[in-house]
């Protein structure tokens, strides 16, 4: 029987033999001398002799690591971050000026980069107000078109979980149509709403991950994709020849300990309450219209002096992001949560901001200029 994956894989990926890389052949040696490589590290590399050889092609342990942190057996491969899975899924399933993605903004921006880097043909299906909850008759009919459907859950950049009901459904309607992949960049802050269960009984299900946001590693660059065996089989033709140094890859062992992950779920604890606290001490300023309920390490806020805030906390040196170019997220800023001492001090700054205010901008009918 035919699968999903090979249905939607164009005749080139089909075609093609993947690169063989030095390492991509596996196997055990006390000399390797088929990769062109300095059989004797030099001298600035004397405290990590490996230096002078090439990565493994795929880190097994590694794969196996974060399999045991999921709690799954499905197939699982390490890239160098999401945005490099995102990327990936598109070449690998999509041809340039014939096939589609389907997303749901407002929404992480790489789908759509790197689909129109591709020349492939983005449809949007807007996340409905005033929950940004998603719209799963018109995810359901885009997917028709679309050979990838793109949900990003907690989303960036509301940070609302998206229903676990609801990507059912999705999936059941389209387990003969369309791959869906759900980005659980930011799960750690929801662990227990991963859909990484889900593969087994909807193999067109895809997820990814990453390291760089609960695990603290951005600069490590090491994100991961977990699939079924059969889609698994088309992406890893694409994966690069050495997809991790060794270096990045001791890290994330490190990580990946008992050790780590109990530090990275005390971390994620701590943030949790910064992140609670910090919203409460700023939830009753009479201009701020809505802060949105958060699943993430960030909140977003919506207020009329949006841009002002922005640009006042920015003369503060405290750097946001500034989300007003999104239709649906007119006057809305996007503050991560850092340190507590950090945000103690963030939300005397946007205290203080009260302040400077002109009484147009404290008292305007926000509801009025909504229905506008």
């Amino acid at each position: 029987m035919t699968s999903l994956a090979e249905k939607l894989a164009p005749e080139n990926i089909k075609k093609l033999i993947p690169y063989q890389s030095a390492r991509r052949i596996g196997g055990s040696g006390r000399l390797w001398l088929n990769a062109n490589e300095l059989e004797q590290p030099l001298l600035f590399t004397e405290h990590q002799p490996a230096l002078h050889r090439y990565p493994d092609f795929l880190p097994h342990d590694i794969a196996a690591a974060y399999q045991a942190y999921c709690k799954t057996t499905q197939p699982t491969i390490a890239v160098r971050g999401a945005d490099e899975a995102i990327d990936l899924l598109v070449r690998t399933f999509c041809q340039p000026m014939q096939d589609s993605i389907a997303i749901c903004t407002p929404t992480y921006a790489m789908y759509e980069f790197c689909a129109e880097s591709f020349s492939v043909n983005v449809i949007d299906c807007p996340l409905l107000a005033p929950d940004f909850s998603l719209d799963v008759e018109n995810v359901i009919k885009a997917a028709d078109s679309a050979n990838l459907v793109f949900l990003c859950s907690p989303n960036n950049p509301t940070g609302q979980l998206l229903k676990r009901n609801d990507i059912v459904a999705i999936l059941e309607s389209t387990q003969d149509k369309s791959l869906v992949v759900v980005d659980e960049a930011y799960i750690e802050f929801k662990l227990t709403e991963s859909v990484v269960d889900l593969i087994e009984q909807y193999p067109n299900l895809i997820v990814i991950r990453t390291l760089s946001k609960a695990f603290g590693l951005a600069a490590v660059r090491c994100g991961f994709i977990i699939a079924s065996s059969s889609v698994m089989a088309f992406i890893s033709k694409l994966v690069p020849p050495y997809p991790m140094p060794d270096s990045s890859a001791e890290i994330v062992l490190k990580a990946l300990s008992p050790k780590g992950l109990t530090h990275v779920h005390d971390n994620t604890q701590a943030l949790i309450r910064i992140r609670d606290n910090f919203v409460q001490q700023i939830q009753n300023l009479s201009w701020i219209e809505t802060i949105y309920p958060s699943s993430t390490n960030f909140v977003l806020i919506r207020t009329q002096p949006g841009i002002e805030l922005f640009e006042y906390l920015l003369k503060q040196g405290v750097v946001t992001r500034n989300q007003s170019h999104e239709p649906s997220l007119k006057h809305c800023v996007r503050i991560t949560i850092g340190s507590e001492t950090s945000m103690q001090e963030v939300s005397k700054i946007i205290c203080n901001f009260s302040g400077a205010l002109t009484p147009s901008n404290k008292n305007r009918d926000i509801t009025h200029e909504q229905n506008a």
